[in-house]
């Protein structure tokens, strides 16, 4: 099936939403963020979509490379009205905006891996990324990045165990521009509700991470990996791990594996 990205199949699909398209750009996030910073008064919701990026970026500067017509790549300007210490629930709008996405068409087979995974029968088929920027001290704008695998067939690559996309799950076509206009919707809902306690509820509640023995990779600078117990989350996002000690350790910025069961891989 060929339902390749134009400018004109967009504007069809998003109605009057801003966006920008590029047929190949480095990364969406910072075509995105570029937007941002030149035009201070851009509406939340403004949206940069790439039918295929060549240095897609991901949690920790990993790479996401997305040849065309493969997947969703793109990146929301949202204007959220939070605090610096609330930017993590930009994340949690992403990941419950794709899950109620995919519900519709694969229900009770989506969950959400901490921080910023969403899996389909423990594999991963979409990554969250979400970058503030800043005039001075004052926040600007959040860019949050979504990649979505719709059409990617991983059977018999070394991703076959970790990874998975739309098409492979359903065994059929699906058009992305409605599901990219879905997942926008979503996006658009939760951002408005970003303060409320049901969005956090709505997360937590799909987490898989939650009661699981988990390794904790931190950042280079920041020590050594370590394991314990995902206990619980806190409202903004934070993962409590209770270490063998019996110390209960505040996690933010880190990547978690989890230690049983077919999801237990680090991505």
């Amino acid at each position: 099936m060929s339902d390749r990205f134009t400018s004109d199949s967009l504007r069809m699909a998003l109605g009057h939403r801003p966006f920008r398209f590029y047929e190949v750009t480095t990364s969406t996030q910072d075509k995105a963020r570029a937007w941002a910073v030149d035009d201070p008064q851009l509406p939340g919701g403004a949206v940069v979509i790439a039918e295929e990026q060549q240095k897609g970026r991901g949690r920790q500067g990993r790479q996401w490379l997305s040849p065309p017509e493969s997947s969703i790549m793109c990146s929301i300007v949202l204007q959220p009205h939070i605090v610096p210490e609330q930017l993590p629930r930009v994340t949690m709008v992403g990941a419950v905006a794709v899950a109620e996405t995919l519900g519709t068409i694969l229900p009770d087979e989506v969950a959400l891996k901490w921080p910023n995974d969403v899996l389909v029968h423990g594999r991963k088929i979409c990554g969250i990324l979400a970058e503030a920027t800043w005039l001075g001290n004052r926040l600007n704008a959040v860019i949050l990045g979504i990649g979505l695998n719709v059409r990617t067939d991983f059977t018999g690559t070394d991703l076959e165990t970790v990874a998975t996309s739309v098409e492979q799950e359903l065994g059929r076509a699906v058009d992305r521009h409605l599901i990219l206009a879905n997942l926008l919707h979503h996006v658009d809902s939760w951002v408005r509700r970003i303060e409320q306690p049901a969005l956090f509820d709505t997360w937590q509640r799909q987490l898989n991470t939650l009661g699981k023995r988990v390794t904790v990779f931190p950042q280079q600078e920041e020590g050594q990996p370590y394991e314990g117990v995902a206990e619980s989350v806190d409202e903004n996002g934070a993962l409590m791990v209770r270490l063998e000690s019996g110390t209960l350790r505040r996690v933010l910025a880190a990547d978690v594996g989890l230690r049983e069961g077919s999801a237990g891989n680090r991505e």
